[in-house]
């Protein structure tokens, strides 16, 4: 299973979702690794310097070029759960690490350009691929919130979960992971397994 994170713009939760997602995979299964193709390396650097133990079973794989990309992806086992978090504005990354995907996650926030950045990314991702959205930093009691959770069910895009404004994402990148947060990743994760598995 490769869940791939995708966003072409940055500053929309890319990484805290790829970090999230990745320590929701790990109790009871036998590999996990997320894969940083960012070559700014935040997501190996925040699993790297935390002493978070839902991070123990992790494995990391830094692979910020296409050659190396394709060269981690290469080596995933069939019952391997790989987290691919990709990095901003580089299309032809994200078009390799899309191509292998069983599952896409594409974070955003509400407002601004974010509903065009979406739709950009929607549009490279293959037919039939399972995709959702995940809201980061919602206002939930917004107007502006409703309208878009509103236009995405129009359009028929699914959106696996919303994590709220006033959620603590983490205590610093050296940090544990916030319960609040994992409560509201839990969400994105299962509709991401589900997904996955065509239910």
């Amino acid at each position: 299973m490769i869940v791939v994170v995708a966003a072409l713009k940055g500053g929309v939760g890319k990484t805290t979702t790829s970090v999230y997602l990745a320590a929701l995979a790990g109790p009871n299964r036998r590999s996990v690794t997320l894969v940083d193709a960012d070559a700014q390396a935040s997501a190996a650097d925040w699993i790297e310097s935390s002493d978070d133990e839902l991070f123990e079973r992790l494995n990391v794989v830094e692979a910020p070029t296409e050659r190396l990309l394709a060269k981690a992806l290469d080596r995933i086992h069939d019952d391997d759960v790989v987290i691919v978090d990709t990095p901003p504005a580089q299309e032809r990354m994200l078009g390799k690490a899309l191509d292998a995907a069983s599952v896409v996650v594409v974070p955003t926030r509400i407002g601004g350009v974010e509903t065009s950045r979406v739709r950009a990314v929607l549009e490279m991702v293959p037919k039939r691929m399972p995709v959702g959205l995940v809201i980061n930093s919602a206002r939930t009691f917004t107007r502006d919130y409703h309208d878009a959770l509103a236009t995405w069910a129009e359009e028929g895009i699914s959106v696996w979960g919303t994590v709220p404004e006033r959620v603590a994402i983490a205590a610093g990148p050296s940090g544990w992971l916030s319960p609040d947060g994992l409560d509201s990743y839990r969400r994105v994760w299962r509709r991401a397994l589900r997904a996955s598995h065509g239910s």
